[in-house]
């Protein structure tokens, strides 16, 4: 989840910069051409990043069905303790929620980074005035926040549907069953 957030973040930071700058350079209109361009490069990379989105949800699938299996014993005796089926599926998707709510902050920090970085170095030598008067130096990352609120919706997403099997698992557990192993 961490690389699949970061790389969408960094694309969008980059992409977004880079326009910023190109428009400063321009005199504040960017060329519509080079604007399309921009914009289906972006989409193209998008679509391939989306990919990683898929690994990232069997991986969670993986990491929290693993847990409810290394678990049994201890959800056994917490269905013995009298712990209810909605107990235990508010604790699965908890879990879920944690895993995820910690890997789309990092991914989203380490993206505006990266995405940063990649416009600093390949536009930090470019005058951000048409005339050429402002030396170059520093370019400043341009967040937008659509892309990361759809990010944010979509790791959201992922999160419900990833924990739905594991959630399964765990609500079948039978006390008697998991304590006798």
């Amino acid at each position: 989840i961490v690389i699949g957030v970061t790389l969408v973040t960094m694309f969008a930071v980059a992409i977004e910069s880079v326009k910023a700058v190109l428009t400063a350079n321009a005199g504040g209109e960017l060329d519509p051409e080079l604007a399309s361009i921009m914009d289906t490069f972006a989409a193209i990379m998008m679509g391939l990043v989306a990919i990683s989105a898929v690994i990232a949800g069997v991986g969670l699938v993986n990491l929290l069905t693993l847990g409810v299996i290394q678990r049994t014993r201890e959800l056994g005796l917490l269905r013995a303790l009298g712990v209810s089926i909605a107990q235990i599926r508010r604790m699965v998707l908890l879990e879920a929620l944690h895993v995820t709510v910690t890997a789309t902050v990092l991914g989203v920090l380490l993206g505006i980074a990266y995405g940063w970085a990649g416009a600093q170095s390949l536009l930090g030598s470019v005058p951000t005035n048409p005339d050429g008067i402002i030396q170059a130096g520093i370019v400043y990352p341009a967040v937008p926040m659509v892309p990361l609120l759809v990010i944010v919706a979509a790791t959201a997403i992922l999160t419900v549907v990833a924990s739905v099997t594991p959630t399964r698992l765990a609500t079948r557990v039978a006390p008697v069953a998991a304590l006798s192993e």
